[in-house]
């Protein structure tokens, strides 16, 4: 009788942790999914990456041009997808960029050119700055 006992328990916990597991599953996977920010970024990016993929540089300047090509093209597709630079990300980056071309010895113009380069790719929000994109409709 006791042998019984012990195996409806078994036969009904087995379910009963399959259905956790799985609604566990299902709660993260719902607590996880990428915002729309992030899901355009990620696009955008691929698409900025293939647009130079087949391009070689050999000189720095070809490099430049080639890094130039891949934040334009991300910058396009950004914005046709109605995401533009973030008027509070211009406020909180020229004061760094006038830091930044002091310490660094280059124009204004460079350092919040390096800037945006670097915070374009950047698709999840910190409470410590504001992030480069911006949704207009």
């Amino acid at each position: 009788m006791k042998n019984i006992h012990f195996l409806i328990l078994i036969v009904l916990l087995i379910p009963a942790m399959i259905y956790l597991f799985a609604f566990n599953q299902i709660y993260r996977s719902q607590h996880t999914q990428k915002t729309m920010l992030e899901k355009v970024g990620d696009e955008c990016a691929g698409i900025a990456e293939n647009s130079v993929a087949n391009m070689t540089a050999v000189v720095e300047f070809q490099k430049l041009e080639i890094q130039g090509r891949k934040f334009n093209v991300m910058r396009r597709c950004m914005a046709d997808h109605a995401y533009f630079e973030s008027p509070k990300w211009t406020a909180y980056a020229k004061p760094m960029a006038q830091s930044d071309a002091l310490n660094q010895k280059i124009s204004e113009d460079e350092a919040i050119e390096n800037l945006r380069r670097s915070h374009m790719v950047i698709f999840k929000t910190d409470s410590n700055q504001p992030i480069y994109w911006e949704y207009r409709p």
